[in-house]
C-alpha cells in the first residue's frame, strides 16, 4: 500500500489525514483532532481529542531510530486519564518497527521504560465482575498471572496514527495483571460490547533505543524543580515529574500539582511531631543516593487500641524511583516494591523466591498525617487491607485496597544506616520516652509487645513498578504502562 493509497479525507472537515503505516486503524486529525478510523464502511469519525496535555516525552511523533537492531518512528500517542479520579492523565506512545512492519506501545513510569503488544490469548479471558485484586488468571503458555489492579479509565487526548481506535470520553473496564520475573499486562474490556483485548509486555533498557538525533532516551522531565505553597508561599522542591499531590511543610496545605502548577486542596492536619529525618535530607544507602521527599504517621487499631508507625518516602532518582523507610517502636524498616506475579499468595502464606512465609497478622491500616510530596493523591483517612508474612531475612507485606494489590518486601535496618541521612542513629523507642506509639497507644509493655508484632507496613507503591504506575504504581501504578485500554 503506498502512501497515497493511505490518505484520506477527515470526515469531519475535509482536510487530508494520512494513515502511517498499512496497519493503522485510526489517525488524529491535525486541523480539528477528529479520531478517524477504518471501519467496514468506510472511514468514519469517532470523537473528537481534546487538546494534548503537557506530558513531556523524548518519543515525539515522528521520532525515529533503531530498536535492537530495528528501524522504527514514533506514529502516535494516546494520552488517558482515571474515569473516577481525574487529574494524573499519563501516555502510551506507539512505535512502529519500519522492516517488520508492526507496532508496539511504550510508556515510562517509576523510573522505567515498559513495551507492550496486543496478543492473541490462548483461553478466554475473564470477565470483570469475575475477579479481584490478588486473584490469579491463567494465560494458557503465557503463565499465571496476578491481578494488581481493577479500573476504569478513558481516552483524553492523542495524535498520529495508531494501531487502535481510541474514543475519547469513553469509559472502559481494565485489568493491571502481573506475572513472575517482571512480565506484566493489561486485560482491556473496552466498553463491554466486544471481546476483550490481551496487551502483555516487559520492561525494556533504554540503552537498546538509538535515537537518530543521536541523544540518549532518556526519562523525561517536566522542568519543575520548585513550586510556591498557594497558601503560604513558602519554596516547596518537587523532586519527580511524577509527583500529583504536596502537601506544605511549613502551613500543612495539601495541592495537587496539575501541568506544572499546584492547584490548592485545603489544610491537612498537622501532625503531632516533626519527622526524625527532616523533609529534604540526602543520604547514600544500600548502595544508591535517596532524598526524603515524604513523611506519613499510620495506624491501626488491635484489641480496641491504637497503634502508630512512621514512614518516610525515599526518592532515588528516575532510575531507581521510590523507596521507604518505616519506623515503629524504635524499630527501623526498608521497604521495596515486589511484582504481583512474584508472590505466590496462599492467605495463610506467601511465597517468594523458594521461600516460605507465614501468615503474622493483618490489620486495617489508616493514614492520620502526612507532609510532602506524593506519587499518588495520598489521602488522610485512607484505609488498606495490610497483611504480613514473617521469614527469611524479613517480612513479604501486602496492601489491598477493593481496587488494587501491591507487593513490599521489609528488611531489618540497623541504626547506624539511618545515620546515613545526616541525623543521630536512633536509639531504643524512637521518639522520647516510649516512643510515639506507645504515647498514643497506652503505652505499657504488654501493649509494646502486641505492637511489635503488628504488621510492616509500606503505602502503595506503583511499580509496576507497579509497576503507578498509573498513577502508577498508578496510586500503584493504575494502567501507567500495562496497555493502552481503548473504547471499542
Amino acid at each position: 500500500m503506498s502512501t497515497l493509497d493511505r490518505q484520506v479525507a477527515c470526515p469531519s472537515c475535509g482536510a487530508s489525514v494520512t494513515f502511517k503505516f498499512a496497519g493503522a486503524r485510526a489517525v488524529v486529525c491535525d486541523y480539528c483532532q477528529a479520531v478517524v478510523a477504518r471501519t467496514d464502511r468506510g472511514f468514519e469519525m469517532q470523537g473528537r481529542m481534546a487538546a494534548l496535555l503537557e506530558i513531556p516525552t523524548p518519543l515525539t511523533v515522528g521520532t525515529t531510530g533503531t530498536w535492537n537492531g530495528q528501524r522504527f518512528e514514533v506514529t502516535g500517542r494516546v494520552q488517558m486519564d482515571r474515569a473516577g479520579a481525574p487529574g494524573a492523565p499519563w501516555q502510551e506512545i506507539i512505535v512502529w518497527l519500519i522492516d517488520e512492519d508492526r507496532t508496539t506501545w511504550v510508556a515510562y513510569a517509576q523510573g522505567n521504560w515498559y513495551a507492550t503488544n496486543e496478543t492473541s490469548s490462548p483461553v478466554q479471558l475473564p470477565h470483570p465482575d469475575q475477579l479481584r485484586p490478588g486473584a490469579q488468571v491463567s494465560l494458557g503458555n503465557y503463565g499465571t498471572y496476578v491481578v494488581q489492579e481493577l479500573g476504569q479509565r478513558r481516552t483524553v487526548s492523542g495524535e498520529g496514527s495508531i494501531d487502535a481506535v481510541p474514543k475519547p470520553g469513553v469509559v472502559v473496564r481494565y485489568a493491571d495483571i502481573s506475572g513472575p520475573n517482571g512480565a506484566f499486562g493489561t486485560i482491556d474490556w473496552g466498553d463491554g460490547s466486544g471481546p476483550p483485548t490481551l496487551y502483555l509486555g516487559r520492561q525494556f533498557d533504554p540503552a537498546a533505543m538509538q535515537l537518530d538525533t543521536g541523544f540518549p532516551l532518556e526519562a523525561p522531565t517536566d522542568g519543575v524543580t520548585e513550586l510556591d505553597c498557594p497558601n503560604c508561599g513558602g519554596k516547596l522542591p518537587i523532586l519527580s515529574e511524577q509527583t500529583e499531590r504536596v502537601v506544605c511543610q511549613y502551613c500543612g496545605t495539601a495541592s495537587d500539582k496539575t501541568q506544572g502548577a499546584l492547584q490548592m486542596l485545603g489544610p491537612a492536619p498537622q501532625p503531632p511531631i516533626m519527622p526524625y529525618i527532616p523533609i529534604g535530607s540526602t543520604g547514600s544507602f544500600r548502595g544508591n543516593d535517596y532524598t526524603v521527599c515524604g513523611f506519613v504517621i499510620r495506624s491501626c487499631m488491635v484489641e480496641g487500641i491504637v497503634y502508630s508507625w512512621r514512614e518516610y518516602l525515599l526518592y532515588g532518582g528516575n532510575s531507581i524511583g521510590y523507596r521507604w523507610l518505616m519506623e515503629e517502636d524504635g524499630q527501623w524498616t526498608f521497604v521495596e516494591p515486589l511484582g504481583a506475579g512474584d508472590v505466590t499468595d496462599s492467605g495463610n502464606s506467601a511465597m517468594f523466591r523458594g521461600a516460605m512465609y507465614s501468615f503474622k497478622q493483618q490489620v486495617q491500616a489508616k493514614v492520620d498525617y502526612v507532609i510532602g510530596e506524593f506519587y499518588w493523591k495520598v489521602e488522610v483517612g485512607e484505609t488498606v487491607e495490610a497483611t504480613e508474612f514473617q521469614g527469611p531475612g524479613g517480612k513479604v507485606s501486602r496492601e489491598k485496597s477493593p481496587t488494587e494489590v501491591n507487593y513490599s518486601f521489609c528488611s531489618p535496618v540497623n541504626p547506624q544506616e539511618v545515620a546515613a541521612f545526616g541525623v543521630p542513629p536512633p536509639g531504643g523507642g524512637g521518639f522520647g520516652a516510649g516512643g510515639l506509639g506507645a504515647g498514643m497507644g497506652g503505652g505499657d509493655d504488654d501493649a509494646s509487645n502486641t505492637l511489635g508484632t503488628v504488621i510492616a507496613i509500606i503505602i502503595i507503591i506503583c511499580v509496576c513498578i507497579f509497576i503507578s504506575m498509573g498513577d502508577g504504581c498508578g496510586g500503584g501504578y493504575g494502567g501507567g504502562y500495562g496497555g493502552p485500554s481503548f473504547g471499542k
